[in-house]
């Protein structure tokens, strides 16, 4: 296949993972009517899990697991998807849906800042302003609008700030976990461990499900478990092998902007001018953060 053909494939799984990713914050946001956060979240993690198991055994590739690393993975696993996702579905609750997937998508910002304080890395002018800008944009986000500025908004900041937090942690170990674990056997390893965590600390912390809301829960469980977890996943390792990773990461930063043409289109949750400016400065920082991450790697090789 050719390379102009090749790349175009590329782009269009991009482009769905993108998309999908962030219209799927309205889906999520309906469902959260009905379900607890943190039961959603394990069954969406575990669900994901079986999805693509059972897509790759059908295809005929075996799921194994390389003999170092494994502890890495769990932790890794609960950071980002346990903790990532599980306290993001917990902070959505009390914001709106623009709002959180910009906080959420911070997580390139806190990496930096993980970097600075445990690695003493020394940082640029460039990771200062990057910081700066995403710094400021929160800062709006938590004096702004009334549906933020209430004791529910604040504690829904707090909660996907420590989400972003914690999926940069994620991500600050992962750099260091032994790379001889096939990605899919490894993303499914860590989807079913997070998930069966996730689910056993609903039981003990969260109220129980009405099993009569059961039935609404249906489509957007089967469409996060096998479009938002299962494709999308696929479709953005398929971009990976064609894209580099920092524009794959670059691109990224259109989820939050997706979520909120979505909410204003869909749900007019219309975007006040102070989260619009937020937004650009969040992505401002957040696209200078990527981008000379991606430099200092190019320079290092």
């Amino acid at each position: 296949m050719k390379t102009s053909a090749v790349n175009m494939i590329g782009f269009l799984c991009l482009s769905f993972v993108v998309i999908i990713w962030g219209t799927n914050w309205l889906v999520i946001k309906d469902a959260l009517q009905a379900s607890p956060p943190l039961l959603f979240t394990g069954i969406r993690l575990l669900g994901g899990a079986i999805a693509i198991g059972a897509a790759r055994l059908c295809l005929g590739y075996p799921l194994q697991l390389g003999r170092d690393g494994k502890g890495r993975l769990v932790a890794v696993g609960l950071l980002q998807m346990a903790g990532g996702l599980g306290l993001s579905l917990a902070g959505l609750q009390y914001l709106d849906v623009g709002t959180s997937a910009l906080i959420f998508y911070t997580m390139p910002l806190w990496l930096v800042a993980i970097e600075w304080t445990i690695d003493r890395q020394k940082q640029s002018l460039l990771d200062v302003i990057a910081l700066t800008c995403g710094m400021l944009g929160l800062g709006l986000l938590a004096s702004g609008a009334t549906s933020v500025a209430t004791t529910h908004g604040i504690l829904g900041i707090a909660l996907l700030s420590m989400a972003a937090f914690s999926w940069a942690l994620g991500t600050w170990i992962h750099k260091r976990t032994p790379g001889d674990i096939d990605v899919w056997s490894r993303t499914i390893f860590q989807l079913a461990t997070s998930g069966i965590v996730v689910i056993i600390a609903s039981l003990l912390l969260e109220r129980r499900l009405d099993w009569a809301q059961l039935p609404t829960l249906a489509w957007p469980i089967a469409f996060n478990c096998i479009v938002a977890t299962g494709l999308a996943f696929v479709a953005w390792y398929r971009a990976l092998s064609s894209i580099s990773t920092q524009i794959a990461s670059q691109s990224l930063v259109l989820i939050p902007v997706v979520a909120l043409v979505a909410a204003a289109v869909l749900q007019q949750e219309a975007p006040t001018a102070r989260v619009v400016l937020a937004c650009v400065l969040i992505i401002v920082g957040v696209t200078i953060a990527i981008w000379h991450a991606g430099g200092q790697r190019s320079r290092s090789l």
